[in-house]
């Protein structure tokens, strides 16, 4: 160890920082593969939703994103056709 304060800082830093690594890298390949297979579901079409990270979902030909009725309901509108 260093006696310089800031290279006893780097050192500090580096203590406690290090054995969290493998746990960081862990939570990272879970969330990628994870991810991977959420990808492969909607490439598949398996995937039911829509929108995942709404879990409720009300959406149809009469009824919006937030449950209520559609406003613009027909093809002709300039957006087409949203759901």
């Amino acid at each position: 160890m260093s006696t310089s304060p800031g290279l006893a800082f780097a050192n500090l830093t580096l203590l406690l920082d290090v054995p969290q690594l493998p746990a960081i890298w862990a939570v990272n390949v879970w969330r990628e593969v994870k991810g991977f297979f959420t990808e492969m579901r909607t490439l598949a079409g398996t995937a039911d939703l829509l929108y995942p990270n709404n879990r409720y979902n009300p959406q149809n030909e009469q009824t919006n994103r937030m449950g209520r009725a559609r406003k613009y309901n027909n093809d002709a509108w300039m957006f087409g056709t949203p759901y």
